[in-house]
């Protein structure tokens, strides 16, 4: 196992080749939506210096979902699995690239199975590195929680822990939490389907808070600091929430379930409305109850980090920072999480705000009414353009079939 040193500067990592694919794949809350805002705010800039992060979202979802077959969305209408489409439209900025590294990224990936993951490498081609990000499994499991809130979840946070830490995991509650989470699974999955030298592991330390973007400026050759923006605010850096904040989005949840609301809509109204402006708009205050573990659930944690450190330790894939942060005891309090009653007046004005806002078509901070058409204008461009796109696409392969030598 090739190690970068925990002590040192992560530029021991060595640069990947011209012309390399890096493909992050989370895993998820791991510093992920940070990089990816990054990336997609600096995407000249890393062009610039030799980087193409392709498309021109935040991130890559729709296109790792359509290789995937992964549905976006809660079950029920609305949710559906994006068109291969915007895999072969991705495909094809990446394929032309022939000079600069490509950063693919998002943390769906991270469920892959055996058979998608080799398809991942197959379709990037060589050569490619896969990056794993990790972060300790306790901080996973609140982050994780508060994550499958904006996903619609109705779950209390004693309820969801007692799930996904039983021993077998009931699989009915948030199964991609399981698919995802297991830490040193994951790396042996993409270890078996790219190489182990094809994959390197990050990990996330509070102690070195810059040792994430450090490890991306060095694989893809970026001056230090590149990646480092400390104008983010909640929203981008996807902050954790209080316990109230939680409790106000579980009881809008329970309120909603079961009365026909459409995928669509929720994201639509809610998580890019509602919550966003929550997250973004506001900072908790200095005596909201955080979120914390009880001891059981910490001490379920510690043991599976050290189960993980040691999978992936004996892997074989790189290693940037301190596996040993991954096992390290876990702090959790006696009581069980507490429950509140009550919820601070600005953090529900925030979300009704965001929510109107939405509604209105002003996105989650009232955008004006000009900013509004233009946006709706660039969104009619981009479908039309996508229209030609699979009129060509279709075209070629009707040519491609005609063309093709029978018997």
């Amino acid at each position: 196992m090739e190690t970068a040193d925990p002590g040192g500067p992560a530029r021991l990592t060595p640069p990947l080749p011209a012309g390399a694919r890096l493909l992050h794949i989370g895993l998820p809350k791991t510093g992920t939506t940070a990089l990816q805002t990054t990336a997609q705010a600096r995407r000249a800039d890393l062009l610039a210096a030799g980087v193409r992060y392709p498309g021109g979202g935040i991130n890559h979802r729709e296109a790792v979902s359509a290789l995937m077959g992964r549905r976006w969305g809660w079950n029920g209408p609305g949710a559906v699995v994006p068109p291969r489409r915007h895999w072969d439209r991705l495909m094809t900025e990446v394929r032309a690239e022939t000079r600069r590294r490509v950063w693919i990224s998002h943390e769906f990936a991270s469920e892959a199975d055996d058979e998608a993951a080799a398809r991942f490498v197959e379709e990037l081609g060589e050569p490619i590195q896969v990056v794993v990000t990790l972060r300790p499994f306790a901080a996973v499991l609140v982050s994780s929680w508060q994550q499958y809130l904006k996903g619609g979840t109705t779950h209390t946070f004693e309820r969801w822990l007692r799930a996904v830490l039983a021993d077998p995991p009931e699989q009915k509650v948030t199964p991609s939490f399981h698919r995802r989470n297991d830490q040193a699974g994951v790396v042996r999955r993409w270890a078996a389907a790219a190489g182990a030298e094809h994959v390197t592991a990050v990990v996330v330390d509070k102690a070195r808070p810059t040792q994430l973007t450090d490890a991306f400026e060095a694989l893809l050759d970026l001056p230090p600091g590149f990646l480092v923006d400390s104008s983010l605010g909640g929203l981008q850096a996807n902050r954790s929430m209080s316990l109230p904040e939680s409790e106000l989005m579980r009881q809008v949840n329970r309120a909603v379930k079961g009365q026909g609301v459409e995928w669509g809509d929720y994201e639509v109204l809610l998580r890019e409305g509602g919550i966003a402006r929550l997250l973004q708009a506001r900072t908790p205050g200095a005596r909201e109850t955080l979120l914390q573990l009880p001891r059981w659930a910490a001490d379920r944690a510690s043991e599976l980090g050290r189960r993980y450190a040691d999978g992936i330790a004996a892997s074989g894939v790189r290693v940037v920072g301190d596996l040993e942060v991954l096992a390290r005891p876990a702090a959790g309090q006696d009581e069980p999480p507490a429950r509140t009653a009550s919820v601070p007046v600005d953090a529900a004005a925030a979300m009704v705000v965001g929510t109107l806002s939405a509604a209105l078509g002003r996105g989650a901070f009232l955008a004006d009414r000009a900013e509004r058409d233009r946006r709706d204008r660039r969104l009619r461009d981009v479908r039309s353009a996508e229209l030609v796109g699979e009129v060509a696409t279709r075209l070629r392969r009707a040519a491609g079939r005609r063309l093709r030598p029978r018997g």
